[in-house]
């Protein structure tokens, strides 16, 4: 397994990871990469394929949560930020100049919205721009070029958007470009109220009618609309759900040994992040630490069996898991960032990219 985890950082620590053969024959076939935040760790990871191994990049970030991906771009949020990253597949090719070709995409930052410390968990592009989930305020925002934020809907329980995390709001799907469906892990509106019962006070929500679909949850996250199903985490149980969204009929399609957070898909195939718990952390004493060893990594579920296809495993330096996503197209990513030198020394137009090296190559698109 090739490993990439090249910068400079406060935050550096030994990172080690194995993949049994049933993933590496998923990801050869995806054609792509998997993204995947870790807070914990303080790193956005691409796991890969360069052809022969599976490869991990994995850059610096202060918390990364949410990440999401459309059209190219890729959006992160993190501590007190949400950047925004465009790709500029010409420069790929030359961005590594010890191992030319081996990169087939390098995301760019382009523009970044200081938010405070909202604790943003999911994010995502919408038919309107760029939506947030603002823990921190119980409420689904925008960012502002005016403000840290701009509320756009709250739970119709919250009778005040105030930084009092009162119903742990976490995940946000949507339905034909609008959001649709969130988590949350209470029905509450006092500060941290959901703590009291946050192991089975989680509700799924329809945000278009205020309608509960599902209660009684344990600690649910990252609902998902895929295939004219609702997708979600029944995360303290280490459970899949799928649900019927008219009947509200529902089962769990498959149990994994870990915390899960972090969902996404292909084809018929569910991909999904796997966490432990650190021993005291305010959510330790799950239901699915009582049954089962906790893993950290990455697995692949077949959604029409579901059977386990694949596993990707952190076996050292990471252990929590937030988000993944896929990254299509892209076999080997790389991501700048603004600490790396390297960042400075590209630069783009639209019908032009240019590395501003000794040699100073010019690539015409």
């Amino acid at each position: 397994m090739s490993v990439d985890i090249n910068q400079p950082s406060t935050f550096q620590k030994m990172v080690n990871c194995t993949s049994n053969d049933g993933f590496r024959a998923w990801i050869n076939h995806l054609g792509g990469s998997v993204m995947v935040s870790t807070y914990q760790a303080n790193k956005l990871a691409f796991i890969g394929w360069d052809g022969r191994q599976v490869t991990l990049t994995m850059r610096d970030f202060d918390k990364p949560m949410g990440v999401a991906y459309h059209n190219d771009q890729i959006l992160l949020a993190s501590r007190r930020e949400i950047t925004l990253f465009s790709n500029a597949k010409v420069l790929a090719y030359e961005y590594d100049t010890k191992n030319i070709g081996s990169y087939d995409a390098c995301y760019l930052p382009r523009t970044k919205w200081y938010t405070g410390d909202l604790n943003v968990h999911d994010v995502l592009f919408d038919s309107q721009g760029i939506l947030m989930v603002n823990t921190r305020f119980s409420c689904l925002a925008r960012p502002s070029f005016r403000f840290h934020f701009s509320p756009v809907w709250q739970p119709p329980f919250i009778t005040d958007i105030v930084p009092e995390d009162r119903c742990h709001l976490n995940g946000v799907t949507l339905v034909d470009g609008q959001p649709a469906y969130v988590t949350m892990l209470g029905a509450t509106d006092t500060a941290r109220g959901w703590s009291e019962k946050k192991l089975s006070g989680g509700v799924l929500m329809d945000i278009r009618t205020n309608e509960v679909v599902l209660e009684g949850l344990c600690l649910p996250h990252s609902p998902r609309f895929y295939r004219q199903n609702l997708w979600f985490l029944n995360s303290g149980e280490g459970e899949l759900w799928v649900v019927n969204p008219r009947t509200k009929e529902n089962k769990v399609v498959v149990r994994l040994p870990g915390y899960l957070r972090g969902l996404d898909f292909w084809r018929d195939f569910a991909i999904i992040g796997l966490s432990k718990i650190r021993k005291h952390h305010q959510i330790s004493g799950l239901p699915v630490q009582k049954t089962q060893n906790l893993l950290c990594g990455v697995a692949v579920v077949n959604v029409l069996t579901g059977n386990l296809e694949g596993f990707f495993e952190f076996t050292e330096g990471c252990e929590e898991i937030y988000d993944v996503r896929l990254l299509p197209g892209a076999r080997h990513a790389a991501i700048l960032t603004p600490e790396l030198p390297t960042c400075h020394e590209a630069i783009t137009t639209e019908n032009s990219s240019w590395w501003l090296r000794s040699h100073e190559v010019n690539h015409e698109k």
